[in-house]
């Protein structure tokens, strides 16, 4: 009986003592978050994503410091972090690089990942062919300036190195000025110059749209109110007004031979368009709705479609110029 009473004493005082303390692998399985396979890969990109603009060499020099300045207009103030330039020197400058070394595709792409950058701008300008006539008689007359540019651009991954968009892009732009006497002379090219910026604003902000749409964005629905959908993305995040939006209902996931996903069946739902901004969240409008299961157009929106969570990416801006005669 003694015998009895000790062995239950031993049990329980046992039982407590791994109560206080339990055993270190049941602790360690409890507190582990390795990730399921059944996770997404691809997560939204929230945030600034960080770019460096990088300009090449041409036979008139002015052209950089025009092409790297309408670029970071175009695209400051969005979603895009651009890399100083200052910034920029610096590392070409540690790297006892010359301007002209970056031509090279690797060099550009160096200086890109030295400074953190996620993509990489290249942009060049190919050719300037400036024309000009008119009459002049005893230093009185007027003369007629055209020049016609091209610019080439390219949208480089700084991880992988590879290109993902090459644009090229030309236009004219004529100028006439007035001789009088010596007044009107000048042979300077800031006539050149003035005609480049105006061409280049134009390339910059149609070269932004094509950046905006490559470079992956994605946020989520928060919630379907009084006709609008608000998603979990605002001006901090670079959404602006009249950006548009896929609403995606993710499928089946495609898997490779080890599990690991690939990639999701994706159906549109939805068609938004940012109408109000807020720091942290935007109120959209319903454009368009869709049946997921035959990709046809409700004839109205149904925003019955639309759920919380649902995955959303950009898709389109709307323009604000009309794009410049590409080749």
């Amino acid at each position: 009986m003694k015998n009895w009473k000790l062995f239950l004493i031993l049990v329980l005082g046992g039982c407590l003592l791994l109560a206080i303390n339990p055993a270190p692998a049941m602790a360690q399985r409890q507190t582990s978050t390795a990730p399921s396979n059944d996770m997404r890969d691809n997560k939204p990109k929230k945030g600034k994503i960080k770019v460096a603009i990088i300009p090449q060499d041409n036979q008139r020099g002015w052209t950089k410091d025009i092409m790297v300045a309408e670029l970071e207009t175009a695209l400051t103030g969005g979603r895009f972090d651009i890399l100083s330039r200052d910034s920029l020197n610096s590392i070409i400058a540690e790297q006892k690089l010359a301007n002209s070394d970056l031509a090279d595709p690797n060099n550009a792409i160096q200086v890109g990942r030295l400074g953190s950058a996620q993509y990489i701008i290249v942009a060049k300008c190919v050719s300037i062919d400036v024309k000009e006539e008119g009459i002049s008689v005893g230093g009185f007359g007027q003369r007629k300036k055209k020049m016609t540019s091209k610019v080439n651009m390219q949208l480089i991954n700084a991880e992988t190195g590879s290109v993902i968009k090459s644009e090229n892009y030309d236009a004219s732009d004529a100028t006439t000025s007035t001789q009088v006497g010596s007044l009107g002379s000048s042979s300077s090219d800031a006539p050149g110059q003035e005609s480049f910026t105006k061409m280049m604003k134009t390339f910059a902000q149609r070269f932004a749209e094509v950046v905006s749409l490559e470079v992956p964005f994605e946020t989520t629905v928060a919630m379907v109110r009084d006709g609008q959908v608000i998603i979990r993305s605002g001006s901090a995040d670079g959404v602006q007004e009249g950006i548009q939006f896929d609403v995606i209902l993710e499928g089946e996931p495609i898997r490779d031979a080890d599990g690991t996903i690939l990639e999701r069946i994706t159906n549109r739902v939805a068609t938004l368009r940012a109408a109000k901004v807020s720091e942290k969240v935007a109120y959209c409008d319903v454009v368009q709705t869709f049946d997921p299961n035959s990709k046809v157009a409700d004839p109205t929106p149904n925003l019955g479609r639309i759920q919380t969570d649902m995955t959303v990416r950009q898709v389109a801006r709307t323009p604000n110029a009309q794009p410049p005669r590409r080749r």
